[in-house]
């Protein structure tokens, strides 16, 4: 899912320079798009974290805290902590 949205944003993102840059609407119009199929696949891989990408105080102290930049990378670095967690509990 990672890469489908990289092989849509990256094309988008450059045609969306490019078509600004030589003022031409229909590659801008193309591009925006595909910049936002990217996004939709963005929120559709940030669904499945949805709790733990909540309020922090909601699970203070279940997971560890992470300085990532990238919300979705700290979340799936949440969701290695949780399943580790609950192996030890086993």
């Amino acid at each position: 899912m990672k890469k489908i949205q990289l092989l849509i944003a990256v094309p988008s993102a450059i045609l969306l320079f490019l078509s600004l840059f030589l003022n031409y609407k229909t590659g801008l119009f193309i591009s925006m798009g595909g910049v936002f199929v990217s996004f939709i696949i963005r929120q559709i891989r940030l669904q499945k974290y949805s709790y733990m990408l909540g309020h922090p105080d909601r699970h203070f102290g279940r997971f560890s805290n992470d300085n990532s930049i990238d919300p979705l990378e700290q979340a799936e670095t949440y969701e290695i902590d949780f399943e580790r967690e609950r192996d030890r509990n086993k």
